[in-house]
C-alpha cells in the first residue's frame, strides 16, 4: 500500500497516487500487500539537492573530554553519541550513529538510524565544520542537533540544501554556542575534583564492606551521636554509602553533573559547594528526624543540581541554558532516584536531599563567575571564594543551630543512644580521673585528695548518668530495653561504690576504702549478673 492507502481495497486510489509520485519525479517500489516506499528519483535528486544522488557524509555527534567525558550533556537531544554519518535526500535527513540507552550515559551499541521529515527541520546554522539545526514536530517537544562534518565546505553545501525556515524565536547561538564550549573545556578539562571524590566513593565502599564493622562505626550521620558531639559525622557520611547499587547510582549522578558544574564554578569552589551541600543537607537530615541514621553523597549531588540551576540565573549568558539542556533528563532521572530511595531506605533521607539542593542553589549563586576561559585560578575565582565563605558560614551556623534546638527533642530510642554515647566518652574521661587520684593516693598517702576527687569529679557523672538513664522511656517493643536496664543497674552501682569510698577516705579508714574497691570491682559483675538472671 502507498501511505494509509490499501491496494486490496481501494486500487484505483493506489494507482492513482502512483502516477502522481511517478509524474513528479518519485520511483514507486511496490510491496504487494505489504507497505510500499517512494524514492525521488535522479531528477528529482537534482531539483531538491543537486545531486542524482543522496549525499552524505561522515559526523562526529560527539567529543568527549576526560575520564567522564561519555557522561556528559550531549549536542543532541537524539541521545546519538561518538562518530555516525548523515545522508540527505530532499525528503529525509537520515542521522546514523550510537545512540544511549540512559539519559547521558553512552554504551557500545549497533548503530541506529534517526530519520528527520525535511519539513519539520528549522533554524539551520553553520558555523566552520559544524552544524545546529531545530526539529519541530507539532504536539512534540523541539529538539536540537549539534555536529561536525568533515571540514567547511561540506557544512555549508549540507546547510544550502536544508529547509531555510526560521521559527519566530530564532537567535542565532552556534557561534556563541561553540565558543562557551570551548571556554568550558579550556577552563577544566579533565575536571580532577569529580574524578577524586567518585574514586574515594567508590574506595570506601570497598573498605567499609571487608572491614567487617558497622556504618556507625565508620562515621555515618547518625543523629544521636552527631549531635551529642559528632559533628565530624556529617562530613564522613558523605563518602559513606548502603550498598554497591546506592554508590553506583550515586556516582553515576556525580559523574555525569559534576564536569559540568566544576568547569563553571573552577575545581576549588565546586568542592567547597559540593562539601557544603553535603554537610548542609546532613544538618537538615538531623533537624528533620533527630535520630535518623543516614549515609550517602546525594545530598551534595543534589547540591550540584541547585547549583546548575542557579548557575542559569545567575550568569549572564543566555547560550548556557542550551548547553545545559541536554542535562534535563539525567537530572529528572536522579531527581526521582533520590526521593523514591528516600521514601523506602532507611539510611537515606529526602530532608538531606532537599536540604542540600537548598544549599547548593544558595551556594551556586555566590561562586557564579564569568565564562572567560581562563585556565589559571585567577582574580575572578578569588572573588567568588570571598563570595562563597560567607555564604557558608551562614548556610552551616543556620544549620548546626537548628539541628541542636531540635536533637534536644530525641525520645525514646534516640534519647536512649545519645546517652550511651555520652556516657561512652564520659566515662573515659572520669576513668581516667579516678586512676590519677588512685594513683596519686598510693604514692602520698592520701586519702582526703582521693575523696576530693571521687565528690568533685567522679560521683557528679554517675549521678548525672543515673538522671538521664533514669528519664528514657522506651517503647515496649524496643530492642534497646535490656540495654537499658544494665546501664541503670552499673550506675546506680557505682554511685553506692563511689559513696562508701568517698566517706571511707574521708574517715581516714583503709580497711573500708579497701573494701570499697573491691565494691566497685565488684558492680560490673553483679550488674551483668543480675540483669542475665532476669532475663
Amino acid at each position: 500500500m502507498f501511505g494509509r492507502i490499501d491496494p486490496m481495497r481501494a486500487p484505483a486510489n493506489c494507482a492513482r497516487v502512483k502516477r502522481l509520485l511517478i509524474d513528479r519525479g518519485y520511483l514507486v517500489h511496490e510491496n504487494g500487500q505489504e507497505p510500499g516506499y517512494a524514492v525521488p528519483g535522479p531528477e528529482k535528486l537534482r531539483a531538491l539537492i543537486g545531486a542524482d544522488h543522496p549525499i552524505g557524509w561522515k559526523v562526529i555527534f560527539d567529543e568527549t573530554y576526560g575520564i567522564f567525558g561519555c557522561l556528559e550533556p550531549r549536542h543532541n537531544d537524539f541521545g546519538l553519541v561518538g562518530c555516525g554519518t548523515v545522508e540527505a535526500d530532499g525528503l529525509y535527513l537520515r542521522l546514523v550513529g550510537r545512540r544511549s540507552r540512559l539519559p547521558g550515559v553512552s554504551n557500545v551499541l549497533p548503530s541506529r538510524e534517526t530519520v528527520l521529515q525535511w519539513r519539520h527541520i528549522a533554524n539551520v546554522e553553520t558555523s566552520g565544520a559544524f552544524i545546529y539545526l531545530v526539529y519541530r514536530v507539532p504536539q512534540e517537544n523541539e529538539r536540537e542537533v549539534t555536529f561536525r562534518l568533515p571540514d567547511p565546505s561540506a557544512a555549508t553545501r549540507l546547510a544550502g540544501i536544508l529547509p531555510s525556515v526560521r521559527t519566530a524565536n530564532f537567535v542565532p547561538q552556534i557561534e556563541a554556542r561553540l565558543e562557551l564550549e570551548r571556554h568550558l573545556i579550556t577552563e577544566s578539562p579533565t575536571a580532577p575534583v569529580t574524578a577524586a571524590l567518585v574514586a574515594l566513593n567508590v574506595l570506601m565502599l570497598m573498605v567499609t564492606a571487608l572491614s567487617g564493622k558497622s556504618l556507625t562505626a565508620w562515621g555515618s550521620d547518625f543523629g544521636p551521636y552527631t549531635s551529642d558531639g559528632d559533628w565530624w559525622r556529617l562530613l564522613t557520611a558523605l563518602f559513606l554509602h548502603a550498598g554497591l547499587l546506592h554508590v553506583v547510582l550515586n556516582m553515576w549522578g556525580l559523574a555525569s553533573f559534576g564536569p559540568a558544574a566544576e568547569r563553571l564554578f573552577g575545581s576549588v569552589n565546586y568542592l567547597l559547594l559540593y562539601l557544603v551541600s553535603g554537610v548542609a543537607g546532613n544538618l537538615a537530615s538531623i533537624a528533620w528526624h533527630p535520630d535518623v541514621n543516614g549515609v550517602g553523597a546525594s545530598g551534595a549531588i543534589m547540591g550540584v543540581l541547585g547549583s546548575l540551576l542557579a548557575a542559569q540565573w545567575r550568569i549572564e549568558n543566555k547560550v548556557l541554558r542550551s548547553v545545559l539542556r541536554p542535562l534535563r533528563n539525567s537530572v529528572l532521572l536522579f531527581a526521582a532516584y533520590a526521593l523514591v530511595t528516600g521514601f523506602i531506605h532507611a539510611n537515606i533521607d529526602n530532608a538531606a536531599h532537599l536540604g542540600g539542593f537548598a544549599a547548593g542553589i544558595l551556594t551556586g549563586l555566590a561562586v557564579a563567575r564569568p565564562i572567560t576561559g581562563e585556565r589559571v585560578y585567577g582574580r575572578r575565582d578569588v572573588l567568588a571564594l570571598l563570595r562563597l565563605v560567607p555564604v557558608a558560614m551562614l548556610i552551616l551556623s543556620a544549620g548546626f543551630w537548628y539541628a541542636r534546638h531540635k536533637a534536644a527533642t530525641l525520645s525514646g530510642d534516640g534519647l536512649y543512644w545519645s546517652t550511651v554515647h555520652w556516657l561512652r566518652g564520659g566515662e573515659h574521661a572520669t576513668v581516667q580521673k579516678f586512676n590519677s587520684a588512685l594513683a596519686l593516693e598510693s604514692n602520698n598517702r592520701d586519702l582526703t585528695a582521693l575523696a576530693n576527687a571521687v565528690d568533685n569529679d567522679v560521683l557528679p557523672f554517675w549521678r548525672e548518668a543515673s538522671n538521664r538513664l533514669s528519664s528514657i522511656h522506651l517503647t515496649a517493643d524496643s530492642q534497646n530495653i535490656s540495654g537499658l536496664e544494665l546501664l541503670q543497674l552499673l550506675s546506680d552501682g557505682r554511685i553506692k561504690a563511689f559513696e562508701h569510698l568517698s566517706k571511707a577516705a574521708r574517715a581516714n579508714d583503709g580497711l573500708q576504702v579497701s573494701a570499697a574497691e573491691l565494691e566497685l570491682k565488684q558492680v560490673e559483675t553483679g550488674a551483668f549478673a543480675r540483669h542475665k538472671a532476669e532475663q
